[in-house]
C-alpha cells in the first residue's frame, strides 16, 4: 500500500491510497491538480473519493472531484453544504459497505462538531486501514488493523501553556476538546484496539501551534510498540 499525503492541516487535507493499479482519494480539501500532479497526470487508476465531512479543509474542492467524473463518497449533508447533486455523489450511512474498485469501504461515525466520518478501508491483496480525523473519540474499536491513520492534533500540556501565556483565548480549549482528538485520547484509543498485525500508524493533522512532532510519535511508538510517524504535506510511504 502506498500512501501519499499531499496535506494534513487545517490549511487543506488529501491522501492518496494505492494498491496495485488502484487508488483512492481520502479528503477534497486539496485541488485536484495537486492530485494529478502526485499521480504524473494520470489518474485512469483513481477508483473514488472519500470525504470525511464539510469542513473546507476537508471538502472544499469537491466539486472538482465531481465534475472530473469521479464517484464521491460522503455524508448527505456535505454535499448539501457544497451544493452538489450529481450521480456521481454517493451518499453513505453509516455502518453500511461500499465498494469501489476493490476497495470495501464502511463508514463510521465520528465525533465533531458537524456530521462526520471514520472509514474502514479494506483491500484484498493489502488488509485493512482505519482512517479517522477530527474527532474529540472513538466509540468503537477494530481487530485486524494494518494501517491506522488518525488524528493527533494537540497535546494538553502544550495547549495550557499556550492559554495561560496569552497566545490562546480559553474558548480555543474548549473548541479542540469538543471537535479534535488530543495525544492522550489518541494513544488511549490506539491501545483498546487490536495491534497485532498493524504495519505502522500514521498520526493525522497535528496542529501547528499545539502540538511537537517528535515528542508524539515518540510517545505513540513506546506506548504501542508500532513504528509511527507524522504525515507532512509531500511525504510518500510504502508498506508492502
Amino acid at each position: 500500500m502506498k500512501i501519499q499525503v499531499l496535506g494534513s492541516s487545517s490549511r487543506g487535507n488529501g491522501y492518496i491510497l494505492t494498491e496495485g493499479n488502484e487508488t483512492l482519494v481520502i479528503e477534497a480539501g486539496v485541488s485536484l491538480s495537486e492530485v494529478k500532479k502526485a499521480l504524473k497526470f494520470d489518474i485512469s487508476g483513481i477508483k473514488g473519493v472519500c470525504i470525511s465531512h464539510e469542513h473546507g479543509d476537508h471538502a472544499k474542492y469537491i466539486k472538482q472531484y465531481i465534475d472530473a467524473g469521479l464517484t464521491v463518497l460522503a455524508l448527505p449533508v456535505v454535499f448539501e453544504k457544497w451544493k452538489i447533486k450529481s450521480h456521481f455523489a454517493k451518499e453513505i450511512e453509516f455502518g453500511k459497505g461500499y465498494r469501489i474498485g476493490d476497495f470495501a469501504i464502511i463508514p463510521f461515525e465520528a465525533k465533531h462538531d458537524v456530521p462526520c466520518a471514520g472509514y474502514l478501508i479494506i483491500h484484498e491483496s493489502y488488509g485493512t486501514i482505519m482512517f479517522l480525523t477530527d474527532t474529540f473519540y472513538s466509540k468503537y474499536t477494530f481487530k485486524d488493523l494494518k494501517l491506522i491513520m488518525i488524528e493527533c492534533n494537540y497535546s494538553d500540556e502544550i495547549l495550557d501553556k499556550n492559554i495561560s501565556s496569552g497566545k490562546l483565548p480559553y474558548v480555543m480549549k474548549k473548541r479542540l476538546l469538543t471537535s479534535h482528538i488530543g495525544l492522550d485520547t489518541t494513544i488511549e484509543f490506539l491501545k483498546a484496539n487490536d495491534l497485532t498485525k498493524t504495519d505502522a500508524i500514521l498520526l493525522l493533522h497535528l496542529s501547528d501551534g499545539n502540538s511537537n512532532e517528535k515528542k508524539f510519535i515518540e510517545k505513540v511508538r513506546k506506548q504501542t510498540g508500532i513504528p509511527t510517524y507524522a504525515m507532512d504535506k509531500n511525504q510518500q510511504y510504502n508498506f508492502n
